[in-house]
């Protein structure tokens, strides 16, 4: 598991997540990695990198399901940095998702956070 030391992490120990109106699930940070769009890593692969990183795997090995069976990456970049800089405001914005036992979350700062649910339960 990875640590981040950066002072301008949102990482956090445990989080609640509320899907759909059901019970909500307790997730427990695992990792994270920083996207920045003007460089050459797209954001498809920092967020199987943190993925595999969580799982303690290589990044090729990171396979079922398929990333994009789950999210649509590309609406997610466009939505998070698509704004050029005289459009957005000081507010961040988030997309959450899951990917197997994990919540995915992605911010407009770039971070990308790798929760795990540690309630017990797998997903079907």
């Amino acid at each position: 598991m990875a640590e981040n030391t950066d002072s301008n992490s949102p990482v956090e120990n445990e989080r609640r997540s509320n899907d759909s109106g059901l019970a909500d699930e307790l997730y427990t940070f695992e990792t994270q990695a920083n996207y920045d769009p003007t460089e050459s890593r797209d954001l498809t692969t920092v967020i199987i990198g943190a993925i595999a990183d969580a799982e303690g795997v290589s990044l090729t090995e990171v396979r079922s399901p398929p990333l994009y069976d789950v999210v649509d990456v590309e609406a997610v970049e466009r939505t998070l940095f698509g704004r050029s800089k005289t459009s957005q405001d000081d507010s961040v914005s988030v997309v959450e998702f899951r990917y197997d036992d994990y919540e995915i979350r992605v911010e407009s700062t770039g971070w990308v956070t790798v929760s795990k649910r540690s309630d017990g339960r797998t997903v079907d």
